[in-house]
């Protein structure tokens, strides 16, 4: 009988913060992006040196590859505006920081080696029971601000209907943010800050079939 690994069995969100940096790091190099100062022996990126440039040139390789998850929602996207004639090609980000293990969110949520997080546009502090995120604008409500593509569903009162090249046209600014948008919290102290993506992808454990 084969056994299949929930993430329970894989779940190291209790392990030591010198773990969880020295893991993150090898994330990042893994990428080409820059990594954290640590405390501690460093050794470990040396070690990792070969593995790491192996990596990066399989990478390079594959550089047009998306996962199944990705590719599925990239083709449904410009299937979409092209039924619409909206003549605009979608590319996802192909290179990301992939959070693979509980707890990593909120580990690179904060500077590695600090408990608060700056920016324009939130500050998030570190607690005992995980971080607080402090949003400039607190929005109780997507009112006025959310909007929904025309042709489909009836689009409720509060939302905003708009045509669907209006809709690609967002996406297109969506997938093209400003540098600091992209900067990692976890490298905010570093002289080089990592500008990532960061993607999640989730197994529900019960898939009812549909």
């Amino acid at each position: 009988m084969t056994e299949t690994a929930s993430s329970n069995d894989n779940d190291n969100s209790a392990a030591p913060p010198h773990v969880w940096h020295q893991h993150i790091n090898l994330k990042l190099a893994a990428i080409g992006q820059p990594t954290c100062r640590i405390d501690g022996d460093q050794a470990y990126l040396t070690i990792a040196d070969s593995l790491l440039k192996h990596y990066s040139r399989q990478r390079r390789l594959l550089s047009d590859y998306r996962c199944p998850a990705d590719q599925r929602i990239q083709n449904f996207l410009n299937t979409y505006l092209a039924e619409h004639g909206v003549d605009q090609h979608v590319e996802l980000p192909g290179t990301t920081f992939i959070l693979d293990r509980p707890g990593m969110a909120r580990e690179v949520s904060l500077p590695l080696n600090g408990n608060h997080f700056h920016s324009e546009l939130v500050d998030s502090y570190r607690l005992l029971q995980g971080v607080l995120h402090n949003p400039k604008s607190d929005r109780r409500t997507t009112k006025g601000v959310f909007h929904i593509a025309a042709g489909g569903l009836p689009v409720p009162a509060d939302k905003l209907e708009v045509p669907v090249n209006v809709f690609g046209a967002l996406l297109k600014e969506a997938l093209d943010p400003p540098h600091d948008l992209l900067q990692l919290p976890a490298t905010s102290q570093e002289p080089k800050k990592a500008e990532v993506w960061v993607s999640l992808l989730l197994r529900p454990t019960v898939r009812p079939g549909v």
